[in-house]
């Protein structure tokens, strides 16, 4: 019973996925037999697509040590088993972060990465692929003391001098000799279970120290979870140190709150007093719940009072009693919710976007066939009630028309050839591979200098290199509007071209990403934690990770320009050429009415035909867009060859 909101929605999600692929996939062929399989619809297509076949959701859980953090996991995921899972024994918390999750062309198993790969210059990312540096337990799902064996592995210490914990970027006691530091730096928990199997993957984080000393965790990881569990325990209300991690790791003050957020009041069992009324604890579990509302500033209905101790016992045991009152089922299906919501909106807003986008030019492009289809057909009818004399004098007109036309498409192929050249200035300034060339000399200047007075210096020119560059791709984006917009307004003077304006390519976006990245930087330089921990790990590892996301950011910057330099000049060249085609075709028209009258019906039939050929396209595509923007929709092929 305890699987069933999560299992029901991740099913549902899967199922929402793969209807949307039905589409696209039923759509590629059809556009390609209708000759409309552009470039830009092709891209858009195929990133789509690759979103669809990715099920994998993450939810994360963070909080301060002695949260109940990995007994909320036991419980939420794990109760199935009969048993608990993860150690969560009393003076025995998990040291490490943890990724849980399920591959199949692994076998079942604990991977460990030594403590002491901290002193490599290698990143994070790259050691999680290197199997070299990996300890491996294997486990069998069907054991459970095997399980809990090899588990336990999770919660081991090692004793070493200070000064190794320093070289390692560790927190110590300056006066003691020895300290006491994890064995692991990352886990990761490879095993069949039927959550998992359906793509949920779910990230156990230590507290602060842990978090705060492993940028990589800190700053990508958790943010790329689709949901966030944040836990604070019942018997000791919000802390400072609870506060710390929400506000520099989870919801910093000041940005726009981030989805899929939620904040678990655990241990409320503590508050259980059995000669206390019911109602009374319930509304002192109230209370405090909307104390931690506002001191962490969400709503009331994003914080869960729960008891993961009492939700696992509960389950195992199969107490439907207790475990409702455990408050699990509750926090179980928001989570259910939110993580079906955010993957469907990120989904929607970076990927089927685009597909959606890439069909509204084909939509302007068919309209423009319609429109010269129309014209031609009444051109056509106009010409059967004429004269021999108004026909030679339209033939005139019209041979007249197309030279002035023969003037306009060198206008427009002068600006064609200026926004190649000025496409080709935006992407180089945007280019990541000359952008790794700065970047590594700004990383080489700060080598033995790992200091907060170091940091700040190569941060300072780290943001100045890209900001330099997304402003001076801003500047070019500019000099193209003008060019796009000189170009439209002469056709729409000169032959009445009815066009919608372009969109433009705009560097905000990315602007204000690095904003945020400067801002979210000097609070760490300014933190007390860096003071304390001079030249150290963590300034390096915080500028690498700083390094990557910036790099990240120009990167979406190239490629986003890319798909707008191929989209943008579409609807204008599809109009320029449908307007050329149409010239030449009414001028063979009246040449021919001209020789031969009954020439005038089979052309007026074939318009006619094509048209609704035409309309049919319209409409096919309309149904295309209904399908990818409703989630309820239920794709079915229709007769007719249409998508």
């Amino acid at each position: 019973m305890h699987e069933t909101s999560l299992s029901q929605q991740l099913g549902a999600l899967r199922t929402w996925q793969q209807s949307q692929s039905r589409v696209l996939e039923q759509l590629r062929p059809w556009l390609k037999e209708q000759g409309l399989c552009t470039r830009e619809v092709r891209h858009a297509i195929e990133r789509a697509m690759n979103a669809l076949d990715d099920y994998r959701l993450t939810v994360a859980v963070a909080g301060e040590f002695s949260r109940g953090k990995t007994e909320l996991l036991n419980a939420l995921f794990f109760a199935s088993m009969g048993c608990r899972l993860l150690p969560t024994d009393a003076g025995r918390t998990t040291m490490c972060p943890t990724e849980i999750f399920y591959e199949a062309t692994r076998a079942p198993g604990l991977r460990l990465l030594p403590i002491e790969t901290r002193a490599s210059e290698a990143s994070l990312a790259a050691l999680r692929d290197d199997d070299a540096h990996w300890h491996e337990i294997a486990l069998d799902p069907a054991d459970p003391e095997s399980l809990n064996t090899g588990l336990r592995a999770l919660t081991e210490q090692q004793s070493v001098p200070v000064s190794r914990a320093a070289e390692l970027g560790l927190p110590g006691d300056a006066n003691a000799t020895m300290v006491d530091i994890p064995r692991w730096r990352l886990a990761q928990l490879n095993m069949p279970h039927p959550l998992l199997e359906q793509g949920l993957r779910i990230l156990d984080t230590p507290g602060l120290n842990a978090i705060g000393s492993e940028p990589e965790l800190t700053y990508e990881m958790l943010p790329a979870a689709h949901a966030v569990v944040f836990v604070v325990g019942a018997d000791t209300g919000v802390t400072n140190s609870d506060l710390d991690i929400w506000r520099q790791y989870i919801q910093r003050p000041g940005h726009a709150k981030r989805e899929g957020l939620m904040v678990v009041l655990n241990k409320t069992d503590t508050l259980w007093d059995e000669l206390r009324p019911v109602q009374q604890i319930a509304e002192s579990i109230f209370r405090q719940c909307q104390t931690v509302a506002e001191t962490l500033d969400v709503g009331a209905h994003q914080v869960f009072a729960v008891s993961a101790q009492k939700a696992l016992l509960a389950r195992v045991q199969n107490n439907v009693a207790l475990e409702k009152r455990s408050g699990i089922g509750t926090l179980e299906a928001h989570i259910a919710d939110a993580v079906m919501r955010d993957r469907m909106r990120l989904i929607r807003a970076e990927h089927t976007r685009l597909v959606v986008q890439a069909i509204d030019a084909l939509e302007a492009m068919i309209h423009s066939r319609i429109k010269h289809n129309g014209h031609q057909r009444r051109g056509l009818l106009d010409l059967a009630g004429r004269g021999d004399a108004a026909i030679k004098q339209m033939h005139a007109a019209t041979l007249a028309d197309h030279e002035r036309f023969r003037d306009s498409f060198e206008t427009y192929r002068r600006g064609l050839v200026s926004f190649r050249r000025q496409s080709r200035r935006l992407l180089e300034t945007l280019n990541p591979d000359t952008l790794d060339q700065r970047l590594a000399e700004i990383r080489r200047s700060m080598t033995g200098a790992w200091t907060t007075m170091g940091l700040r210096d190569a941060m300072r020119s780290l943001l100045e290199e890209v900001n330099s560059r997304i402003d001076a791709a801003g500047s070019e984006a500019q000099k193209m509007r003008r060019l796009l917009r000189h170009v439209h307004d002469h056709f729409a003077k000169e032959h009445a071209f009815e066009i919608t304006p372009p969109t433009m390519f705009s560097v905000v976006h990315y602007q204000v990403e690095l904003g945020l990245l400067d801002e979210e930087a000097e609070d760490f330089r300014n933190s007390a934690r860096t003071t304390l921990m001079e030249q150290h790990y963590v300034t390096r590892r915080y500028f690498d990770t700083i390094v990557s996301r910036a790099r990240h950011i120009v990167a979406g910057a190239h490629g986003d320009a890319g798909q707008w330099i191929e989209s943008v000049m579409m609807p204008l060249t599809e109009e320029v050429h449908g307007y050329r085609l149409a010239l030449a075709t009414r001028i063979d028209d009246l040449r021919r009415t001209a020789e031969s009258r009954r020439t005038i019906k089979q052309r007026i039939a074939a318009l006619r035909r094509d048209s609704a050929r035409l309309q049919a396209q319209m409409g096919s595509l309309n149904r295309v867009r209904h399908m990818l923007s409703s989630p309820e929709y239920d794709p079915i092929v229709e007769a007719g060859g249409e998508p």
